[in-house]
């Protein structure tokens, strides 16, 4: 199967998964979806769980080196600032893939390999680096970037359920002075 192949049946099991979920999506759903045969599939994949499970883990890592990015170089708050910026733009450019992240993770985030970064990951360095610098209050840090991680996943989750109909970018700034006033040293004005 060449690249652009393997690729088209990424693009489409992400869509179908997004859409039905992994258990209601067929193999036959994925390849005639993906214009390909199923022994296509079954070529590079031993099951549709085993190309959920490597959707997740490829889309789930490639959003923390999109995130790692995104943050750049300064202080804490202001990274952190432009990943929750990011993060809502993520989700607003690519819905399926959202979608797709948020249903599949219960059942995949634990056959992500231990010594991938995640999202979690980059989020818990940044507080690691202001609590360090002192732009952070010093509290644990995995409790401080479960809170900006819960922000981003609920909004998140809120718009894919249709409960948030406002776009995620233009509720992005407020959400990041209401984090950052809390765990910030100096509140939102960093």
């Amino acid at each position: 199967m060449s690249i652009d192949v393997r690729q088209k049946v990424r693009d489409a099991a992400v869509a179908l998964f997004a859409q039905k979920g992994v258990k209601a999506t067929t193999v036959r759903d994925i390849a005639r979806t993906a214009g390909v045969s199923e022994g296509a599939l079954y070529r590079h994949w031993p099951s549709k769980e085993e190309l959920a499970a490597d959707l997740f883990t490829a889309e789930y890592t490639a959003m923390s080196q999109s995130l790692r990015d995104a943050a750049g170089k300064g202080p804490a708050p202001e990274r952190l600032r432009r990943i929750i910026h990011h993060a809502f733009h993520l989700a607003e450019a690519a819905p399926d893939r959202t979608r797709f992240l948020l249903l599949s993770q219960h059942e995949a985030l634990p056959l992500v390999p231990k010594d991938q970064e995640t999202p979690v990951d980059v989020i818990c360095g940044v507080i690691a680096d202001g609590i360090a610098e002192g732009s952070i209050v010093p509290a644990d840090r995995n409790a401080l970037s479960h809170i900006v991680i819960g922000a981003i996943v609920l909004n998140v989750q809120s718009q894919v359920y249709g409960r948030q109909t406002a776009p995620l970018s233009s509720l992005a700034g407020a959400i990041a002075d209401a984090i950052l006033t809390g765990i910030s040293r100096t509140g939102a004005a960093q």
